[in-house]
């Protein structure tokens, strides 16, 4: 199967598929979500990013129909959830962070109740049930209970349980979490193929921002309840315009005091093979430079190899929270 570039897969169909307007929740006097507000053209990855707590999981929940809103419209295919939650919910497919299949049911078993639950008749149901397992290569799982699987096919027979009914929509929450890197390769290749030959609009949550860059069209922000920024990723990376990438090379190992030296505003470095490459991130990079072979002159360091390039999804996500975090601070 051929991985695809997000923009690959783009439908000339620019309808919207969902559509979120003022939405707010609160836990007492907690303010999960303030005033959030997107659109999902019908056809495309989704990416919803946000730390811990930021309201991801308090979306979606409220996009299923499994929370009520406090305030704000939302439109899932044309359907208002509160109003119509049973219309919505033939409409949508949800994977969640934690399978919900039956662990003592064989995988093919699992796929026919769940056709049973959504009204397909037993042909229907039949040649779905044979259509996902041969797609998701568990056709010779078909009679292994699901609990028996490995964790890699748990979570592919998950999604696929979740296209029984052929969704318009995917809700997939964190689908590549706890898979070796071959698996959410191939979770992520699946996904792609779902999206490009079903046609299906995905909303994704991931803390795996390497996969939102590969899969998604559209990315947004969500920073302690309120959206922080939005757009494609290259849109996303220009937002942090002069953010640059430092990635140096030493001859030895460096003392992990010697970013004090060198710290300027930006993201600290990240240690990416122990302490002899490191990779900065900062908006001033030359002053970085500078005071960089300054100190390494001081130390008797030698740099081996330096190299000045553009940040990635990830990189440009915490310089955006770091900013909207300390933005906050000061306003205190």
């Amino acid at each position: 199967m051929k991985g695809l570039l997000p923009t690959e897969s783009v439908h000339k169909n620019n309808s919207v598929a969902i559509k979120v307007a003022g939405l707010s929740k609160s836990y007492g006097k907690l303010k999960a979500l303030e005033d959030v507000s997107f659109a999902i053209q019908r056809g495309t990855i989704f990416g919803y990013l946000g730390p811990n707590g930021a309201g991801k999981t308090t979306t979606i929940k409220i996009l299923c129909g499994l929370l009520e809103r406090e305030a704000g419209e939302v439109n899932i295919g044309g359907a208002d959830i509160a109003l119509d939650p049973v219309r919505v919910k033939q409409r949508i497919g949800v994977t969640p962070d934690e399978s919900n299949l039956y662990p003592e049911l064989s995988c093919q078993r699992n796929l026919e109740y769940l056709g049973e639950l959504y009204g397909l008749p037993r042909s229907a149901r039949q040649a779905r049930r044979r259509e996902l397992l041969e797609t998701f290569a568990l056709t010779d799982k078909a009679h292994t209970p699901f609990g028996a699987l490995s964790h890699g096919m748990k979570r592919r027979l998950t999604l696929a349980a979740a296209l029984v009914h052929a969704p318009e929509i995917l809700f997939l929450d964190e689908p590549t979490t706890g898979l070796d890197a071959p698996s959410a390769r191939s979770l992520r290749q699946l996904i792609q193929k779902i999206n490009r030959e079903q046609h299906a609009t995905i909303f994704l949550t991931t803390h795996n921002l390497y996969e939102a860059e590969v899969l998604c069209h559209q990315i947004l922000i969500i920073y302690k309840g309120r959206v922080v920024a939005e757009g494609t990723v290259p849109e996303i990376r220009r937002r942090v315009g002069g953010l640059k990438n430092l990635e140096v090379t030493f001859d030895q190992e460096v003392d992990a005091n010697w970013w004090q030296v060198v710290a300027t505003r930006g993201t600290p470095p990240a240690y990416l093979d122990g302490r002899w490459r490191l990779k900065i991130a900062s908006h001033e990079v030359n002053l970085v430079l500078g005071r960089l072979l300054a100190w390494a002159e001081a130390a008797g360091v030698k740099i081996m190899d330096l190299v000045i390039g553009e940040v990635n999804l990830e990189e440009a996500f915490l310089a955006i929270l770091e900013e909207k975090s300390q933005s906050k601070e000061g306003s205190v």
